[in-house]
């Protein structure tokens, strides 16, 4: 198993290094992402779910966006849940790093479904996204699917590597932007410590994008991750 994730992460680095090469332009940004589950009932059936996602940009040097998301999650089984849920998304500077305000709400749904294989334990998400984008006059529907696969390297699994990748597309074209197609890949890999039921995380992650335009993009982003079960 560890010759396969070492395998992942060699192509991972592979693919990070080509996508660096053919872009535009690059970035190295942090990322702090804080997310809660608040359960509703004794079952942990209804969940309510907030998060908050202060990002810096331009070499760590401002405030790129804050991402905050809010809804309502519902755990069908152990494996299986369904989210919906509203995004309020600002971005604090456009494709040349000029200061700028563009407001962007969304509304998305969710599911998430849970296996475990080969020794790992995999997260499949998809959501999907309808952006209301200050100055476009179309709602812009984007499509995500992620999968995680998480390893333990302690024997009570609270300790160990997680990686993901995540894929998105644009499913139609607004007046100025996003245009259609192909959005954005993410690529993430570090370590996981699990204390009290919560999840702590922290790596690297690389992000190809075609964010403000036609032209590409690539950012190297430090990501600071916790997830709280209450």
């Amino acid at each position: 198993m560890k010759t396969i994730l070492a395998a992942l992460l060699a192509a991972a680095l592979l693919w990070s290094g080509n996508a660096q090469a053919d872009s535009t332009s690059t970035d190295f940004e942090g990322w702090l992402q804080l997310q809660s589950f608040i359960s509703l009932d004794d079952e942990k059936k209804y969940q309510l779910y907030l998060e908050t996602q202060p990002r810096v940009g331009n070499d760590w040097s401002r405030a790129a966006t804050v991402q905050n998301r809010a809804g309502l999650n519902y755990n069908w089984t152990k494996s299986f849940s369904s989210l919906l849920g509203y995004a309020w998304t600002p971005l604090f500077y456009n494709a040349q790093y000029h200061r700028t305000y563009i407001d962007e709400q969304r509304i998305f749904q969710q599911v998430l479904y849970r296996h475990d294989l080969l020794g790992v334990k995999w997260a499949h998400r998809v959501r999907q996204e309808q952006r209301f984008i200050v100055g476009n006059g179309n709602i812009s529907n984007r499509t995500r699917y992620q999968l995680r696969g998480s390893y333990g390297l302690s024997e009570d699994g609270n300790f160990g590597l997680t990686g993901y990748d995540e894929f998105m597309t644009n499913l139609n074209g607004v007046d100025l932007a996003p245009y259609g197609g192909y959005d954005r890949n993410r690529i993430f890999f570090g370590p996981y410590l699990v204390v009290n039921g919560h999840r702590y995380e922290v790596g690297y992650l690389g992000e190809h994008l075609k964010r403000f335009g036609s032209d590409e993009r690539w950012a190297n982003v430090i990501v600071f991750s916790g997830t709280f079960n209450f």
